[in-house]
């Protein structure tokens, strides 16, 4: 079987656990869920590592070291523009997309986004579930 490393990017700051994370948990419940799954996923969910509300590490350095290390090892990046003004976001995707790891972007409340911004992602989806059905049925599925 083969294997696909999701990482998950979005903002965290200013934004409470809940914001930060559910959307995560519901992408990898529904492809936990879904038997027509041939391609096994590894999520990389940074807010389950590092999040601004639990100080846990010593530096910023740290966690932008931690987090873009594990970048560079995915296969896709979802990124939802929950925080459309997050640095540590427009910093991942410009990664992703030097390192041509395709970006499926998810844009809820259609927000004005940067152009850059827009021109990092492949695909740009207007809800989770669209970015959901988008992943499994490009990476996912054989």
């Amino acid at each position: 079987m083969d294997v696909v490393n999701i990482y998950l990017s979005g903002g965290m700051s200013g934004l409470s656990f809940g914001e930060q994370i559910g959307w995560r948990y519901k992408i990898i419940d529904s492809v936990k869920k879904d038997d027509a799954i041939t391609v096994k996923p590894i999520f990389f969910n940074p807010p389950y590592y590092y999040t601004p509300l639990h100080k846990y590490h010593k530096t910023e350095k740290e966690v932008m070291e931690f987090d873009l290390y594990n970048l560079r090892k995915s296969d896709v990046v979802i990124v939802n523009f929950n925080a459309p003004n997050s640095i540590g976001t427009a910093m991942e995707l410009m990664l992703a997309k030097e390192y041509n790891i395709p970006i499926i972007g998810i844009n809820i409340n259609q927000t004005e986004l940067h152009p850059w911004l827009l021109e990092c992602c492949g695909r740009m989806c207007e809800s989770v579930d669209e970015a959901i059905e988008y992943v499994k049925n490009y990476y996912l599925i054989n």
